[in-house]
């Protein structure tokens, strides 16, 4: 195969060696190219960093995470379990989720440092796989695979913010380049056996503190170790052990936890989660869409709800071409990609394994969902991007050309413009609008001034933890002093209101409110409930619009009322400075 990046063969001295005219001339070459792309890359970090600041650090889950590294730092506490199971009331076990966040906070105390690090995690996962491929594919060219990476929807979504996914797919990354590399058919002999599986170890055992989602991927080392076997019972002895002692490196952050509660309790309960049940066979081409829809551009899943687009689209008109560009390329991609997989020759090496890897990777998805009580969504599997990364770089061998380039290339600038937009419409709701409440948090080390943990979690000192007889009761001293319901297009609810908080010495965040909707008679016809995005120091006041999803069309009137609102540990310190 004839290399897409030639380089032209320097002038060699009789004894064998570079002359030095051939070596000037071979730097004059490549060290503009190299400052390209080094230019390049970091104006692609800026980007993904920008991406992940603007992010809603103040929505549950956000908080949640960031909440669990900001009490370490402040506390000193092991973190002996990571993100938290909703359905269920559970807790995954392991330290990683608490580190990641709070070692950078120990590093440089200021609430964008976990921002940094997740970033430069993700980017150096990214750019590796992307080069990875690139030694794969070497007629792709290396622009179209690093900036096709870093600049996906799914990978600036959830790998440059603090959610525990972020943390997922650069384990993942490396996972699937070590298992290819355990695979002999499939092996470009960048890692020997007993790497490839010591890094599948690690990486399997760094994904399940984040994610349940991680033990399907013992499906994959399975199929790699009995490629070993086939090799004699060494080589699959070897194999297994490295395998073992890559997974007791990054897993013996849950060893102690295990030591502290128990083999039962130290578990935190993740069990519970697993139930069997019936799944629609509808599922089967649900998971093939989503799958697809990893290196794809799909916006529409992150632009929220059906409310939510109609808002988008309405305030933000100037994105509209950009966004409808970018949907219908989301739209074609998976539909091409699904088509081409019948395609059964290629001058390729490796397209019929790379074709049915893929197809496995949707069976084994689809058969994992008999076995949870999760919804179906699509970033529980997240951590099967790679694979659809790979295959979607086979996929596009077929039609590469100078004209294909030039569109790949139009489109990849579209998507950056339009998610540059995205991110600066996000700034309402990202750490920059209560920075102030998380810095002092940090400083003061004070997690509660920011916010608390789920009432069910362990390992946290009692008043680190949503003093749920305190949420009902605090409702009484956030005053709706004004509130303006309207309709809007497409049966949009919205709702305009100013807010006080009365106390003299408790701040509040995320009322929990209850709209009415009655009809011309006084009926009730919905009634809806959701969070208000909102922290409240003591004497604050402030007006608030947002959106309550859509309502029956014979809803004329409306009432509204807070239900409940965590406390917070107000800012004494600054209140008492002025």
């Amino acid at each position: 195969m004839t290399p897409s990046h030639p380089i032209s063969s320097p002038c060699l001295a009789l004894n064998g060696e570079t002359s030095s005219a051939a070596r000037s001339d071979h730097a004059h070459q490549t060290w503009p190219h190299r400052l390209l792309w080094a230019a390049a890359l970091t104006a692609l970090f800026a980007l993904r960093l920008f991406f992940g600041l603007s992010s809603n650090l103040f929505s549950e889950d956000q908080t949640q995470i960031f909440l669990s590294g900001l009490i370490y730092y402040a506390t000193g506490a092991w973190p002996y379990y990571g993100p938290d199971v909703t359905l269920t009331k559970t807790q995954v076990p392991g330290a990683l989720q608490g580190l990641v966040v709070g070692l950078p906070l120990k590093v440089v105390a200021v609430p964008e440092a976990p921002y940094v690090f997740v970033n430069l995690l993700s980017m150096v996962c990214l750019c590796l796989f992307a080069w990875y491929l690139s030694q794969r594919l070497r007629d792709v060219p290396r622009w179209l695979i690093f900036g096709w990476l870093l600049t996906l929807p799914w990978t600036l979504e959830y790998s440059t913010n603090i959610m525990n996914t972020s943390y997922v797919l650069p384990a993942s990354l490396v996972f699937f380049i070590a298992f290819l590399e355990a695979w002999p058919s499939l092996s470009l002999g960048h890692l020997s056996p007993a790497a490839a599986h010591f890094l599948m170890g690690f990486t399997v055992a760094w994904i399940v503190q984040f994610h349940m989602s991680g033990a399907i991927l013992l499906a994959f080392v399975a199929a790699a170790l009995v490629w070993q076997g086939r090799e004699g019972v060494h080589r699959l002895a070897a194999a297994a052990g490295a395998f073992l002692a890559g997974g007791l490196t990054s897993g013996s952050l849950i060893l102690p936890t295990l030591w502290t509660y128990g083999l039962s309790s130290g578990g935190g309960g993740i069990g519970q989660n697993l139930q069997v049940q019936w799944r629609s066979p509808w599922i089967l081409l649900k998971t093939v869409a989503r799958i697809l829809s990893f290196p794809s551009l799909e916006v529409g899943n992150f632009l929220g709800a059906g409310a939510d687009r109609v808002v988008f689209v309405e305030r933000h008109w100037l994105l509209v071409p950009f966004l409808v560009v970018v949907t219908l390329v989301g739209f074609a991609q998976p539909v091409w990609m699904a088509a081409t997989w019948f395609r059964r020759r290629s001058d390729i090496p490796g397209w019929s394994q790379i074709r049915w890897l893929l197809a496995s990777t949707i069976a084994l998805v689809y058969s994992s969902y008999y076995l949870v009580a999760q919804k179906t969504e699509a970033r529980a599997y997240y951590l099967m991007a790679p694979v659809a990364f790979t295959y979607a770089a086979y996929c596009w061998t077929f039609l590469d050309s100078r004209r294909w380039r030039l569109i790949a290339a139009v489109t990849m600038a579209t998507n950056i413009c339009f998610q540059v937009g995205v991110a600066w419409t996000r700034q309402d709701h990202s750490l920059y609008s209560n920075r102030e409440v998380v810095a002092a948090a940090i400083t003061l080390k004070q997690p509660d001034v920011f916010g608390h943990r789920r009432y069910f979690v362990k390992g946290v000192a009692p008043e680190l933890i949503v003093p749920i007889e305190k949420v009902a009761h605090a409702a009484e001293d956030v005053e709706v002093r004004r509130a303006s319901w309207s309709r809007q297009s497409f049966g949009v609810s919205h709702w305009s209101i100013a807010v006080r908080n009365r106390s003299a010495y408790a701040a509040y965040r995320d009322p929990v409110y209850e709209a009415t909707y009655l009809d011309i008679a006084g009926r009730v016809v919905a009634v809806q409930s959701d969070r208000v995005e909102l922290v409240l120091q003591p004497g604050d006041s402030r007006e608030v619009e947002f959106e309550d999803g859509r309502v029956p069309s014979t809803a004329v009137q409306a009432r509204f009322r807070f239900v409940a609102v965590e406390p917070l540990r107000a800012l004494v310190a600054k209140r008492s400075a002025k």
